[in-house]
């Protein structure tokens, strides 16, 4: 795989996993917490068995664990940057904005363009591995960003926003997904060592995303039995999606 199909990866992945999740609210009217804390919930299982099955093994077996554990707290240090830079930008809407579903919304945009990046630099680091681990990873992917396509979709129709406005926004942050897939690939093609603490990198983002992001946001749009059974049935999932 070359870097241009390792962008172009990132950004079909996001875009197409959005525009569903956009298309099923418009279309569906989701409104069942509990079904939406269970869709974050199972993606959060799902993204847990490929860096925990197969990113970090295939890192591991490259034989410099040190450099997977570098990665790994540089990808850590880099998702608390941004959970900070996210607050920011949303203590900064809240100053500037007076319609709330319009702030909301933007928020949402900005903060999932933001994680975007690092996200899409996993997808570029993987693709140096096996053209069946960048399959799955891309795949996971897309279906995590259903649910996040329904909350961004939420605030946007209550606001009267047109569906193809938010189909735009969809190729919009598929292409910083996109950004980020070309970085990862190119700086972690410069060398070997370079491949396991990119690896390292792209699982400490994931794992901080999904630790300190999707489970806990699962448990607060429903703190239920079924949200947590979600999470493990998710992983299952990802361990047979990883298995055939």
């Amino acid at each position: 795989m070359n870097v241009m199909n390792a962008g172009l990866l990132g950004l079909i992945a996001e875009g197409i996993g959005l525009s569903i999740g956009i298309i099923v609210l418009y279309f569906f009217k989701i409104k069942d917490g509990r079904n939406m804390g269970m869709l974050y919930g199972a993606t959060s299982g799902l993204m847990l068995a490929m860096i925990c099955f197969d990113v970090l093994p295939e890192a591991l077996d490259k034989g410099r664990i040190d450099l997977v554990f570098c990665g790994i707290i540089i990808g850590t240090l880099l998702g608390v940057y941004l959970d900070d830079l996210v607050e920011g930008v949303e203590t900064k809407f809240k100053q500037i904005s007076r319609k709330n579903i319009g702030r909301t919304g933007l928020i949402l945009v900005l903060g999932i363009a933001m994680h975007n990046i690092p996200e899409g630099f996993a997808i570029g680091t993987i693709a140096h591995t096996s053209s069946d681990s960048i399959s799955r990873f891309a795949i996971i992917l897309a279906l995590h960003s259903i649910p996040e396509g329904i909350a961004l979709a939420i605030p946007f129709k209550k606001a009267d926003t047109s569906l193809g406005i938010l189909l735009g926004m969809a190729c919009f942050l598929g292409g910083m997904m996109g950004i980020g897939a070309i970085l990862g690939y190119t700086l972690s093609g410069l060398s070997e060592n370079l491949i396991s603490t990119g690896l390292g990198v792209a699982g400490g983002i994931i794992l901080y995303i999904v630790c300190g992001e999707l489970i806990p946001e699962s448990r607060k749009i429903w703190n239920g039995r079924w949200t947590t059974i979600a999470t493990i049935l998710g992983l299952m999932g990802g361990i047979l999606l990883l298995k055939y």
